[in-house]
Parts: structure tokens; C-alpha cells; sequence
């Protein structure tokens, strides 16, 4: 019988106990997180086949079949949404 030992290493948590550190990751964006309601209207445009990309200056920009619509901020992106009938 092998009995196997591990050795703690620094910097390392375990997973049971995560650090204040552990959460304000790379993975764990806190900063720049999309906001509930644009991943919800993103995800249903998604499903009626628009592709939806967020601009650095906070507008996004849609496309679908080689055809592009810029929309300056969320608002306009929730107008082009309610066009094509997507539930709210």
C-alpha cells in the first residue's frame, strides 16, 4: 500500500477555504463584469442569430448574415432588440 503525501506550498489555498485574494482574480472579474441584463439581451440575440460584441467605448456592435448595426450604448442596443421582438 503507497501512502501519499502532500506538501503545502505558499501562495496556494485550498479549495474548501478560499482567501479574499482568491476571489479578485483574473477569473474572477470584479471590475469589468457584464452586467446580468446585457449577458441576458446578448444571449437572446444570440439565439436569433446576431452576434454581439461589446466596444471599449461602452457601445456594442451587432451583426448577422454580413450586416452591421453599431449601437451606442445599451439603451440602443435593448431598442434594436425590441425591433426584432425580443422579450424584455
Amino acid at each position: 500500500m503507497t501512502v501519499h503525501t502532500f506538501k503545502k506550498t505558499s501562495g496556494v489555498s485550498s479549495p474548501e477555504r478560499p482567501t479574499p485574494d482568491d476571489t479578485n482574480d483574473l477569473n474572477f472579474a470584479t471590475g469589468n463584469r457584464h452586467s446580468h441584463a446585457v449577458a441576458k439581451l446578448v444571449a437572446e440575440l444570440a439565439v436569433r442569430g446576431h452576434v454581439v460584441h461589446q466596444l471599449k467605448d461602452g457601445g456594442f456592435l451587432i451583426s448577422k448574415y454580413g450586416h452591421t448595426r453599431h449601437a451606442e450604448d445599451f439603451d440602443a442596443l435593448q431598442i434594436f432588440a425590441r425591433l426584432l421582438g425580443v422579450p424584455q
